[in-house]
């Protein structure tokens, strides 16, 4: 069974699975569908889930962000932007676990058969787990969708031509645009700087 996880990233940004999650179905693809029920709904009857309206429809994934991104409702964006692998600093994690922690509650008429016992003490027990972060050990952190890809493991791995192994490597030393840091101001998020421009601007805690 595919499971889920939680990063950190130190001060130097290495990176390391801290949590695992065993069923990673519990969390990610739940807060997808919800949202996706919520802002961009289908006729009754019509089937509406993310997955299979993002298959179908190749702009459904921006159209959906774009949504999201402009709405005024900071538990979904805060989900959402869980549920695209970004990375938070830690120093908000107490509003980050507050509307993971809420998200439920507000979209329980979005939920249908998802509002089971198992996801409730999932996203309790994610939240919990992120309050829990020491901020000066782990200044950043990342929840991982699935076991099933090693989209986050590659962040801090490179080949070595000479060994002819992978390396871990801090994030600050990827090449390409690789995911977004996440700023946060007065509980709302403000806007986010792809990795290279945040390592550019030298915004390094």
């Amino acid at each position: 069974m595919s499971y889920s996880s939680l990063w950190v990233m130190d001060k130097n940004f290495n990176g390391e699975e801290l949590k695992e999650y065993r069923n990673s179905w519990l969390f990610t693809i739940v807060i997808c569908d919800v949202l996706c029920k919520k802002y961009m709904p289908m006729p009754d009857g019509e089937p509406n889930n993310f997955l299979t309206r993002d298959m179908f429809d190749k702009s459904f994934s921006s159209k959906i962000n774009n949504k999201i991104n402009n709405c005024t409702e900071q538990v979904d964006r805060i989900a959402w932007e869980m549920s695209m692998q970004q990375i938070f600093f830690t120093k908000d994690k107490d509003f980050v676990a507050g509307c993971v922690k809420k998200f439920l509650k507000l979209n329980v008429n979005y939920l249908d058969n998802m509002g089971s016992q198992p996801v409730i003490n999932r996203f309790n027990k994610i939240a919990d787990d992120i309050l829990s972060l020491d901020e000066e050990k782990h200044p950043y952190f990342i929840f991982k969708n699935t076991s099933v890809d090693d989209n986050v493991e590659f962040w801090f791995k490179k080949y070595n031509e000479e060994t002819g192994e992978a390396e871990a490597v801090p994030l600050i030393e990827m090449d390409g645009q690789i995911a977004e840091f996440v700023y946060i101001e007065n509980n709302k998020i403000i806007g986010w700087d792809d990795n290279l421009k945040f390592f550019d601007k030298k915004q390094i805690i």
